[in-house]
C-alpha cells in the first residue's frame, strides 16, 4: 500500500511539475507577443516581476519535497530562490512607485535610436529611443520596430512615460 501511495505522490508531483513548465512556457510567449510601449508596457514589465517569483515559487516547491533527501538541491534551492526573489522585489519595486507616482511627461533631446539583439541574435531584437530630459537624466526606453524607424532621425521627442521602468504610454 504505501508503494501505491509513493507512485501516486510521485506522479502528482510530476503533473504539478509538468503544468507549471507548461505554464512558464506560456507565459514567455505572451512575454513576447505584448507590446513595449502603451498600457501593456506596464503590464510587459510586471510580467517580468511575476516570472521571477514564479521561479523563487519553483525553488520554494523543491526545497520542501528535498529537504531530506538531497541536501546539495536544498541548498542551491535556497540560493537560487534569494537571487530570483531579490530580481523580482528589484523589478517589482520600480514598478511600484511608477505607479503610485504616475505617468511623468518627459522632453527628450539629443535623441539617438539603439537596436541590439536578443538571446544571442537568435530570438528577437530590441529597440531603444536613447536621450535626455531638461535636467541632464539620460534614459534609454525601449520601443517597437515600427516607433524605431517612425522617429530615426527625429532630434527631441516628447513622451507620456513612467521614469523609473522606463515605459512609454504614449508619445506626444
Amino acid at each position: 500500500m504505501s508503494m501505491k501511495t509513493r507512485d501516486e505522490k510521485e506522479k502528482k508531483r510530476d503533473l504539478f511539475t509538468t503544468i507549471f513548465w507548461i505554464l512558464v512556457l506560456v507565459f514567455l510567449i505572451v512575454k513576447i507577443v505584448i507590446p513595449e510601449t502603451g498600457v501593456l508596457g506596464m503590464v510587459n514589465e510586471g510580467s517580468n516581476a511575476v516570472l521571477f517569483f514564479g521561479i523563487g515559487g519553483s525553488c520554494v516547491w523543491t526545497i520542501i519535497h528535498k529537504r531530506k533527501t538531497n541536501k546539495t538541491a536544498v541548498v542551491f534551492g535556497v540560493l537560487l530562490l534569494v537571487l530570483t526573489l531579490g530580481i523580482g522585489g528589484w523589478i517589482s519595486g520600480k514598478l511600484v512607485l511608477d505607479l503610485i507616482s504616475g505617468p511623468e511627461v518627459v522632453r527628450l533631446t539629443s535623441v539617438t535610436m539603439r537596436e541590439s539583439s536578443g538571446i544571442y541574435g537568435l530570438i528577437s531584437r530590441h529597440y531603444y529611443l536613447c536621450g535626455r530630459d531638461d535636467e541632464w537624466t539620460e534614459y534609454q526606453m525601449e520601443i517597437s520596430s515600427d516607433e524605431y524607424y517612425e522617429l530615426e532621425g527625429e532630434e527631441q521627442v516628447t513622451v507620456l512615460c513612467y521614469p523609473r521602468t522606463e515605459r512609454i504610454l504614449k508619445f506626444l
